[in-house]
């Protein structure tokens, strides 16, 4: 699964003022870690909540999560995905191509 693909969904979600959930990608919670921290430490969103257990992530919410002008211009970057991108309930497709 490219990363890049799970950002660019992500992000646009949040530039939409939608709350992604690790449900709607199918990814385990380690996955879904992952790219939150990725997301939040490169600075492309921000008040993303990561939470720890003995070096385990247990606990991700995008509940209050903001897009930055960074990651306005990630999106604008990656503009070639936005014409296959038909929004979270294609989610899963989307991420095969």
């Amino acid at each position: 699964m490219s990363r890049k693909k799970l950002m660019y969904s992500i992000l646009k979600e949040l530039e939409q003022g939608n709350e992604p959930k690790q449900s709607d990608y199918e990814l385990n919670g380690e996955q879904w870690g992952e790219i939150a921290v990725l997301i939040r430490d490169e600075g492309y969103a921000k008040n993303i909540m990561v939470q720890y257990a003995n070096n385990t992530v247990y606990n991700v919410g995008f509940h209050s999560a903001k897009i930055t002008m960074k990651g306005i211009e990630f999106l604008e970057e990656n503009s070639a995905l936005s014409k296959t991108y038909k929004g979270i309930k294609e989610i899963r497709d989307w991420l095969k191509l």
